[in-house]
């Protein structure tokens, strides 16, 4: 008899082992049967879980965004003050612990590809938008407005690659967030 398997698990495992070809060999690197020796798994195991590549990229995408959100749970503190909030939503978005600067090497590698699939753009501004929304509702609880969310995140793209290729330092990018977060909540 067949064994029974979890089909949602098995379909993490893959996407997790595909972000990590991503991760560490490109965007390039990352075909079906390369994500298949990553997993440690067969080939006809990721064409049962996933019937393309593109497929696969997709729900990598929504894994990122998984992995996102359960940082942040964790991180930010039910009822914390609104620049609190701000912050620890900021320091998680930026390359800025490993988790981070992986999460970060992958986002700039589907952004490239977001540039000509509108799926995967499609996927990318479902993040963006949930991200927005967070600042939204923890900055209407001092009065800021969704013009200041939408600040936060620019702060949050403009400090991103910057980071990631070594050109800022983690310390002059906290300064920046500070200073930033310093004349919103002032």
């Amino acid at each position: 008899m067949p064994r029974s398997v979890d089909l949602h698990a098995r379909r993490r495992e893959i996407a997790d082992a595909m972000l990590r070809l991503v991760e560490t060999r490109g965007l390039a690197a990352a075909t079906v049967r390369e994500t298949a020796v990553a997993a440690g798994v067969s080939l006809g195991a990721v064409q049962r879980c996933f019937a393309t590549r593109e497929e696969m990229l997709l729900f990598a995408l929504t894994r990122i965004n998984e992995r996102f959100t359960a940082r942040v749970l964790t991180t930010v503190t039910p009822g914390a003050p609104p620049r609190d909030a701000a912050r620890t939503l900021i320091t998680e978005m930026l390359p800025l612990s490993e988790p981070g600067r992986a999460d970060a090497r992958v986002a700039l590698a589907f952004l490239g590809v977001a540039a000509e699939d509108p799926q995967v753009a499609d996927a990318l501004a479902v993040a963006h938008r949930n991200a927005r929304a967070f600042f939204i509702r923890h900055l209407a609880e001092f009065g800021g407005t969704p013009v200041d969310a939408t600040r936060l995140l620019a702060l949050v793209d403009g400090l991103r690659a910057p980071l990631l290729l070594g050109h800022l330092s983690p310390a002059d990018a906290q300064e920046a967030i500070d200073a930033h977060l310093h004349s919103l909540f002032a």
